[in-house]
């Protein structure tokens, strides 16, 4: 979720870590940014990932970011320091109680969606450091787990065949798991924020940046469409203009994944007939 413009004068720090064993069946990780630099402002580009994340910024009240289907810029003072955690994509609204539909293109108040709850995280802000307050962090998401409700896994399930099936139709999905393709779409929207198609896409826009690594190496994008998923280079033009509002040569220059420390692009198998 993140699109790094840097000068000599100010620049991103962003790191990403394991969630605790504890964590890791709702958490994709955990994370910290730093903007480093002594005076001017940095634009930091949010980009579709199919995530929801909680974050703190500085001493702010924290927030939910929700899941987007269009980039957005957050601007960033010199000096900023964050600390988020990032839940796996269809597994946030059984522990937050609050649909992924009410979310989506939003950022709305960790104390609006947990309540008396967040006051759990308030001890945060006594804390020196990113490090200490990732481990505060942790440590009170742990103590919400108490009260978290059981995943969709059918949704699940269905996150993984799009995933291993960059070609797959959602027809074919529905088909699999055994419901409609209504009843499907209503649960991903529930899960995730929005149907299981607009997933795909984002999904592949997110293979895109995987297989890419930021290296903006233009001469391979015939072969970087193919091997994300994308039925040609046209196609994924189209849907990197749509979901980063810029063409590839641009995006894939220094953007990266947000969802590499998943296992979800490790396995893709052929399209199913």
């Amino acid at each position: 979720m993140d699109h790094d413009q840097q000068s000599h004068e100010i620049f991103s720090d962003y790191r990403e870590f394991p969630a605790p064993p504890r964590l890791a069946s709702r958490f994709l990780c955990l994370w910290t940014q730093s903007i480093v630099g002594f005076r001017g402002t940095y634009r930091h580009w949010v980009l579709p990932d199919g995530c929801i994340d909680i974050v703190f910024i500085n001493d702010d009240p924290p927030m939910v970011v929700g899941p987007w289907t269009e980039p957005f810029v957050v601007t960033l003072a010199a000096g900023t320091t964050i600390v988020g955690a990032r839940f796996h994509p269809g597994r946030a609204p059984k522990m937050l109680g609050f649909p992924a539909a009410e979310l989506r293109n939003s950022s709305v108040s960790l104390t609006d969606v947990w309540g008396a709850k967040s006051k759990r995280f308030t001890r945060i802000y006594d804390e020196p450091s990113q490090m200490e307050r990732m481990s505060v962090l942790a440590e009170a998401l742990l103590e919400n787990l108490l009260f978290d409700l059981p995943i969709d896994e059918a949704v699940v399930a269905g996150i993984r065949w799009l995933a291993q099936h960059p070609h797959g139709r959602v027809e074919q999905l529905s088909n699999w798991i055994g419901i409609s393709n209504r009843h499907l779409q209503r649960r991903f929207v529930a899960a995730v924020g929005y149907g299981p198609k607009m997933f795909q896409s984002i999904l592949r826009f997110q293979r895109l940046l995987a297989l890419a690594g930021g290296t903006g190496v233009y001469q391979r994008f015939a072969e970087l469409a193919a091997d994300a998923g994308y039925a040609d280079q046209a196609h994924m033009t189209r849907e990197v203009q749509r979901l980063a509002k810029c063409p590839p040569t641009v995006l894939l220059r220094s953007d990266r994944c947000t969802l590499s420390m998943s296992d979800l692009f490790k396995t893709c198998v052929p399209p199913v007939d």
